[in-house]
């Protein structure tokens, strides 16, 4: 689960930029930390697991390339300024952590929903 953490806070958005310089690693780490609470949320709030993994599989959808530059990110030799982020911001990441353990357990024989975890792993 720790790795599946570790990728979707790697990860960004995927939106176009407003200016004409790529995301710093922070802003890509901070937007990725957004698309994974928003998987997650999703998950949570359906009232059953199947619904949870068809919300999930939707807003993965829609944030896809968040995982894929997360990936990129992760495979690549970390920047400095994104492991400084990620350290500033344990307690933001640890709660997340939690949120998508308890929603794996609850979730754990549901076929969509187990996906959505393999898909955030390897986009």
């Amino acid at each position: 689960m720790r790795r599946i953490v570790t990728l979707w806070l790697l990860g960004s958005l995927g939106l176009p930029a407003c200016k004409d310089q790529a995301p710093s690693p922070a802003e890509i780490c901070d937007r990725a930390w957004t698309a994974h609470e928003q998987v997650v949320t999703a998950g949570e709030h359906a009232p059953s697991c199947n619904e949870a993994g068809l919300a999930m599989q939707r807003v993965f959808a829609e944030h896809r390339q968040a995982f894929v530059e997360g990936l990129a990110l992760e495979r690549g030799a970390m920047p400095a300024e994104a492991t400084a982020y990620l350290e500033a911001h344990q307690d933001r990441y640890a709660d997340l952590e939690t949120r998508m353990e308890a929603l794996s357990e609850r979730c754990a024989e549901d076929p969509g929903a187990q996906a959505v975890f393999r898909q955030m792993e390897s986009p």
